[in-house]
């Protein structure tokens, strides 16, 4: 099979990390497989080279350059498989071009009130121009499949295929009390990472203030990190230099080794598909608090697994942290039951199955 990739870049975002990680599983496989990044590289198109993988980036600077996207993406593929408005714009022509398939693959966020997040008007204009067209939606979650019809896809050529994770992916390379160490992190302290693009939906800001009212009820044992960057840096740094109990990381390439390090991960987001970031602490065996919304819940089994908690209610996320920070065992306990269920319904292997799979009837089609 093969198999052209088109997207805007390869950033450290949950659908970049599920791209770099999808790619080489699929060469691996024996798929025949191209990257084209339309604009910028971004630190996960290295790791996508290295793994052997054919990758170009364009460079374009906006749609004027799409001829130059036709005329480069090139090839003969069976399928195009795209993500994000532009990248489907441009997928399309390639794919019709070469009398492919075109296949979107669907991160949008869902807020809660299960809708994908919101859309500039010419963007959600484009997209209904295209959708109808689109051979196959490979959805990361059930709850993508009504909104996705409300812009125009047709129902019976969306199929849901969740995120997996390899172990691989999560091996660690630090020693753990080097680590904590490192993060300022005291032998008694209960560690909570935050790992998120910053940008308002994420709940980065909502995760600090989560920590500080944790804290000052009396969880003082409590500690929380945030790695990530984004839009939202600035007003993150000025919220956590006023709070206790709160570290703002940057951008990291070595997740395992902070999840490795903490005891637990949170992810407050105001939207969400289905974060890899939880399904990695999972893999660690680490308990997860988030936000009940797109395909959280599907991940993080309530009370079992980890906590989830209604988008927005800051006293609750609170509760939940100091609750898992004040009997470490249970946390413990919880972690270890996830790590169960990331194998049995997360699992990296059954991931790209399901994306061959949908490949394979997208060709046909």
């Amino acid at each position: 099979m093969r198999l052209l990739f088109v997207c805007p870049d390869m950033q450290r975002g949950g659908a970049e990390r599920h791209w770099a990680t999808l790619i080489p599983a699929l060469a691996r496989r024996g798929a025949q497989v191209r990257l084209v990044c339309l604009y910028d590289e971004g630190p996960l198109f290295a790791d996508v080279r290295a793994a052997g993988v054919p990758a170009v980036c364009l460079g374009l600077r906006g749609p004027a350059g799409f001829g130059r996207a036709l005329r480069e993406a090139g090839g003969h593929p069976d399928v195009v498989v795209t993500r994000t408005v532009s990248p489907q714009l441009a997928g399309q022509a390639i794919a019709r071009r070469a009398g492919a398939a075109h296949v979107f693959n669907e991160h949008t966020p869902l807020t809660a009130a299960g809708e994908l997040i919101a859309m500039r008007p010419r963007q959600r204009l484009l997209t209904r121009l295209v959708a109808p067209r689109v051979d196959l939606v490979v959805a990361v979650s059930e709850r993508q499949a009504a909104p996705l019809e409300r812009l125009g896809y047709r129902r019976d050529r969306v199929a849901a295929v969740p995120n997996g994770v390899f172990a691989d992916e999560v091996e660690t390379h630090a020693d753990r009390a080097a680590m904590r160490a490192e993060l300022g992190l005291d032998e008694g302290d209960f560690a909570v990472l935050c790992v998120a693009n910053l940008r308002p939906e994420k709940g980065a800001a909502a995760f600090a203030e989560a920590v500080a009212k944790a804290r000052a009820d009396g969880a003082r044992g409590l500690r929380g990190l945030i790695a990530g960057d984004g839009p939202e840096r600035g007003r993150i740094e000025r919220l956590v230099s006023g709070l206790d109990g709160v570290k703002l990381l940057g951008s990291r390439g070595d997740v395992p080794d902070l999840l490795d390090a903490c005891d637990a991960l949170a992810l407050l987001s105001e939207a969400e598909a289905l974060p890899m970031s939880i399904l990695e602490a999972m893999a660690m065996a680490r308990p997860v608090v988030a936000t009940d919304v797109g395909g959280v819940p599907e991940a993080v089994a309530d009370g079992d697994t980890g906590i989830v908690v209604p988008p927005g209610d800051g006293a609750a996320a609170a509760r939940a942290l100091a609750d898992l920070s004040a009997d470490p065992a249970r946390a413990a306990a919880m972690g270890e039951r996830g790590r169960a269920r990331q194998r049995e319904l997360f699992d990296g292997d059954a991931m790209v199955d399901g994306y061959w799979r949908a490949f394979a009837q997208a060709a046909k089609r």
